[in-house]
């Protein structure tokens, strides 16, 4: 039985009303920009209050590293379970969840017996809930928002985590510069504004409909096969892995490289700033840069800026030159990831939309944790030049799967995707699709 998806309609179709004006699309975008601007302040504030409770540079690491850690265990788990649950009933225990963890937090600091368990613990579920509200917010979108529409909406999505990335870190260094629990307070309260937000949407969000009961293990194969089944998607997951690897490494790199050559930390602080701002431009044109560019140019055009904006960093440790280029190099990712988002979305049945979305991410971020040891290493051995050329060169053997993909570098734009649509049956498997005119 083939289940049926709404076609992303060519240019010249019937025009629909703007998102700003879709109320549910902007619930969900305004509860999570919120959200997500407090979880990036207590991200900021992790490492600091664990330094303030044990005074060692190791375990201060450890908040931070179970948020992660929390995310990478149950993402594929989670994706499947989105799939048998109410998609709104998902998001509200997520971010009710979120709430209350920070709750604890806060309320320990002031008791005076917060612990670095507590800390510790807190992060990893924190990280863990968000594994569930990410695809069941991306089913809600799918739902909520118009076919050729959801280039624009995960593009504003991008622009929502590039202003959390942006306002977060100074925010929350503000706040606990007033006290040191503030940061965890204010998250709390974004969690809470995020819960309330989500009891307005007005849109069916019910469990997709199965045939018959089946194993969380099933689920995720079944999620991961459909991912996978896809030439473009498998391309993508390659891809990603490796370039948010050296992303992740070259991060590092350049802070230790700058406050080697004796940058200020400030200074330091304001290169991750200019990428952030960059990051934001590039969501306020990337619908129209998706609607105009094939969606697997696109994708490959994104990587190879990365790669060609990362090697002349590598030779210079002036702030501007280098934020400069890590604002060219992340100026064309919201794009990329927005159309990559798209056309997952679009072309995947609703009853495998939170595990696909799962696999998808498991498979792009696996390696990240690997980054900054590497990076880290790298630097110790051969110096900070050498560290940054090696993730350049990592950056540009990630593209490689892209190029060796005809599906990627054959994908067209998204109004050329009905056909693509219009060939995925209820199973997940493909059969042949005609020619886009």
């Amino acid at each position: 039985m083939t289940e049926t998806l709404e076609a992303i309609p060519a240019a010249g179709a019937e025009r629909v009303p703007s998102l700003w004006r879709n109320r549910d699309y902007m619930i969900l975008w305004t509860g999570e920009t919120v959200s997500s601007l407090g979880t990036s302040m207590s991200l900021f504030a992790y490492p600091l209050i664990g330094y303030a409770l044990t005074h060692s540079t190791s375990r201060a690491a450890l908040a931070g590293a179970a948020f992660g850690l929390g995310g990478a265990v149950l993402r594929l788990p989670a994706g499947a379970l989105v799939d048998r649950w109410n998609r709104k009933a998902v998001m509200l225990a997520s971010e009710g969840v979120g709430a209350l963890i920070y709750m604890s937090l806060a309320v320990a600091g002031l008791m005076g017996v917060l612990t670095l368990p507590h800390l510790v613990a807190a992060a990893f579920l924190t990280g863990a809930a968000g594994t569930f509200y990410g695809p069941a917010e991306t089913a809600a979108i799918r739902t909520a928002v118009p076919a050729e529409q959801l280039p624009t909406a995960f593009s504003q999505n991008q622009a929502r985590q590039h202003l959390a990335s942006l306002l977060g870190p100074p925010i929350g260094g503000a706040l606990f510069a007033l006290a040191r629990l503030l940061p965890f307070v204010f998250d709390a309260v974004t969690y809470t504004f995020s819960t309330l937000a989500l009891t307005q949407l007005r849109t069916p969000l019910p469990a997709p409909t199965t045939s018959e009961p089946t194993s969380i293990r099933a689920d995720v194969v079944e999620g991961m096969r459909f991912m996978l089944s896809r030439g473009f998607l498998r391309a993508v997951v390659a891809f990603a892995a490796l370039a948010n690897l050296a992303v992740s490494a070259l991060f590092l790199v350049i802070a230790l490289k700058l406050l080697q050559a004796g940058v200020a930390p400030a200074a330091i602080g304001a290169v991750e700033a200019i990428g952030a701002v960059a990051g934001i431009c590039g969501s306020i044109i990337a619908p129209a840069v998706i609607r105009r560019m094939p969606t697997g140019v696109l994708t490959i055009a994104a990587g190879t800026l990365l790669f060609l904006a990362a090697v002349p960093m590598a030779f210079t440790n002036n702030v501007i030159v280098i934020g400069t280029l890590l604002g060219v190099a992340l100026f064309a990712t919201p794009a990329g990831n927005a159309a990559i988002l798209s056309y997952l979305s679009a072309t995947t049945p609703d009853r495998l939309q939170g595990r696909s979305l799962a696999a998808l991410n498991f498979g792009a971020t696996g390696l990240d944790w690997l980054g900054p040891v590497a990076g880290g290493a790298l630097m110790a051995v051969f110096g900070g030049q050498a560290a940054m050329l090696g993730a350049a060169a990592l950056l540009a053997l990630s593209i490689s799967p892209l190029l060796l993909s005809s599906e990627a570098r054959t994908l067209p734009r998204p109004d050329r995707w009905a056909a693509l649509i219009a060939s995925i049956t209820d199973a997940g498997t493909c059969v042949p699709a005609a020619p886009s005119r």
